[in-house]
Order: structure tokens, then C-alpha cells, then sequence
């Protein structure tokens, strides 16, 4: 599977599939970098898998050529198809998931197979909804290899604007119990100096960063658990304790964010499993990595709920209630307000 790949791209989808044309039309552009192969875990079932190989491979599609069926002997995928991107030869292999695993299950899919092979240099963890400038990749690895860093987050940009930033990585903010953006809508020139950056850097935002085979061994993979949100923010602080993280200012990657996973930046918009998990999750994150703040999270995460109320929305109001509830009972994994597949 990895005969001909030094890095692995890995992609999660969610019924998605004109965004995931979209990126891999980018992906096809990546130049200056090792041997790359895309690597699609499909999450939304049936139709959306053959909604996806239908989209990857029609006329004008970023594939050329007919799907072939493989037999990884994968349990966790259901069926297996392969693609070449056209023109780059690019091999992509997309896998229909069993049920809904998440994003932290989606990336393992492929991940665990990983691992059970050699010759690969790290994995590039790649959010469906962008669009990775040409270089993107070879930044990466680049700023991984200059400052022996096992994770590094991409420099990601609102998909309509060019001249201000929309993350350069993530912190926890203890008094607020809450995770931040790092200089969010900042200019983009001039670049942020890199020993500064990575002591205010608790860790990279799951959009677009590059994790080394090496600093993988050390910490193992993401956390399953969390099933969807803050399982980024839990890989990123085991790797800087382990590995070290960075900032690649000149890997470029735009993103629309939240096209799949209800993420809207109002209130009100927001999807119920989003409030729930990002209110369970943060709890369990806290429990694990802060846990002489867990009480004053608690509390904060509470009056933090009548938020929703403010915003006229009593349903999300509710979700965070329950997700908060279920965090102080540390329940994990996919909740029964989550879809097990996309429907239709």
C-alpha cells in the first residue's frame, strides 16, 4: 500500500464530497516535497462512499481512470478503492468506514495501517475543507526537519481573505477554560518569530499539520475517545511534551471551516453534537492534561451555558447542559445525538 508513498495524506470525509474534489484538486498541485499518497476515510456511509468515487472520478473530476476494488484485509473498512490523481499519478485510496468512527477514528483508520509498514517519513492530517497551497506540504516538512519538531501546524487562512491569518495554533486559557486561536485575524506579514511562537503554542489546530513517524511512535495515536473536537488539542500537548511542535508560516492552506461538522461561529447555528462534544470533550481533556483546574473549569463551562440563552437558542442551551453532564461522568466516544452514517 505505502510501496510508492513517503508521506501519507490522510483525509476524513463526511458525506463532503465537492469539498474533498476541491482539495485534492489542490493536493494534485504539491510540489517540492517527498512522494505523497492520499488516503480518505469515508464516514458517512453507503451513499456518500459511492457519492465520493463518483465525484473523484467523473469527467473533470481530480482522478483519471476507472476505481479498482483492494482487499486490505482492513476490518474497519467495508470496501477499499483506488484512484490516481490525473496528471500527478498520485495514488489515492478512499475507505467506506463501518459506522461513523469520528475524526480521531478516521485518521487511525488509515494510521494503524500505517504503522504496520516502513519507508514513510509522517503523516500530513489534512481537513477536507481546504484548499493547501503548492507548497503547503514541503513547508511542512521543511520547518519539521530545520527545528526538529514531530508536529507542525500550516499557517490557515479564511477562505476569503489573504492579507490576515485565521490560526496559527492553539492555547488553553486556564482563567477562561477555554481553548483559543493564536493570532487570530493577525497580519499576515510579518511572520511571528518561531522560538516566541512555540512557547505561547500549547498545540496545532487539526485543519493542516505534518506528525513525523518518529514523534507517532513516541506518542501514540489520537485519542478515539474524544470522537469528534479537542482530540486535536490532546495530540498536540502529548507531542510538545514529547516531540516539540512548530509553526510553518509559508505553509499556506485556506479553509472554509466547519463545512461538515456544524461548527458555525454563532451560537445559534451551531449543531447540538457540536455544543455537546466540545462541552463533554473539554472536560475530559482538562481531566487528563489540567487537572488542578478541573473544579474552576467546571463552574466557568457552566455560567458559560446561559451564553446560548443570550443567543435565543434554548435547544443549544440544553446541548451544552447535557454535554457538561456527561463530561463530569467522563463518557467518551460517539454520543447517541451523533449520526452513526450520513444519511441518504
Amino acid at each position: 500500500m505505502l510501496a510508492e508513498v513517503e508521506v501519507p495524506i490522510v483525509i476524513v470525509g463526511f458525506g463532503n464530497a465537492a469539498d474533498i474534489v476541491k482539495c485534492l484538486t489542490a493536493v494534485a498541485e504539491q510540489r517540492g516535497c517527498p512522494k505523497i499518497g492520499v488516503f480518505i476515510c469515508e464516514n458517512g456511509g453507503v451513499g456518500a462512499f459511492d457519492a465520493l468515487i463518483e465525484a473523484l472520478s467523473s469527467p473533470g473530476g481530480p482522478c483519471a481512470g476507472k476505481a479498482e476494488s483492494v482487499d486490505l484485509h482492513a476490518p474497519v473498512f467495508l470496501r477499499v478503492r483506488r484512484l490516481r490523481l490525473a496528471g500527478a499519478g498520485v495514488p489515492v485510496f478512499v475507505g467506506e468506514a463501518r459506522e461513523n468512527l469520528g475524526f480521531p477514528g478516521g485518521v487511525n483508520s488509515w494510521t494503524r495501517l500505517f504503522l504496520l509498514e516502513r519507508g514513510w517519513e509522517g503523516v500530513w492530517v489534512l481537513n477536507p475543507d481546504t484548499w493547501p497551497a503548492p507548497e503547503a506540504l514541503a513547508e511542512l516538512i521543511r520547518y519539521a526537519d530545520a527545528r526538529k519538531r514531530g508536529m507542525v501546524q500550516s499557517r490557515i487562512m479564511f477562505a476569503d481573505r489573504s492579507d490576515i491569518t485565521s490560526s496559527r495554533g492553539l492555547k488553553w486559557n486556564k482563567l477562561r477554560a477555554k481553548q483559543t486561536g493564536i493570532d487570530i485575524f493577525a497580519p499576515v506579514s510579518p511572520a511571528p518569530d518561531p522560538d516566541d511562537h512555540e512557547r505561547r503554542m500549547d498545540s496545532p489546530t487539526g485543519v493542516s499539520f505534518y506528525v513525523t513517524r518518529a514523534c507517532i511512535d513516541k506518542i501514540g495515536l489520537m485519542d478515539d475517545s474524544y470522537w469528534l473536537y479537542w482530540e486535536d488539542f490532546d495530540w498536540g500537548v502529548r507531542a510538545k511534551a514529547a516531540c516539540g511542535i512548530g509553526y510553518a508560516h509559508n505553509s499556506v492552506v485556506p479553509h472554509i471551516g466547519g463545512s461538515s461538522s456544524g461548527a458555525s461561529g454563532k451560537r445559534a447555528k451551531r449543531s447540538v453534537a457540536f455544543v455537546y462534544l466540545g462541552n463533554r470533550n473539554k472536560l475530559r481533556f482538562v481531566r487528563q492534561h489540567h487537572p488542578g483546574w478541573f473544579a474552576w473549569t467546571v463552574f466557568v463551562s457552566f455560567l458559560r451555558t446561559s451564553e446560548y440563552l443570550v443567543a435565543g437558542s434554548t435547544r443549544n442551551f440544553a446541548a451544552a447542559v447535557r454535554g457538561l453532564v456527561a463530561g463530569l461522568r467522563d463518557e467518551k466516544g460517539r454520543p447517541e445525538i451523533a449520526p452513526k452514517q450520513a444519511s441518504g
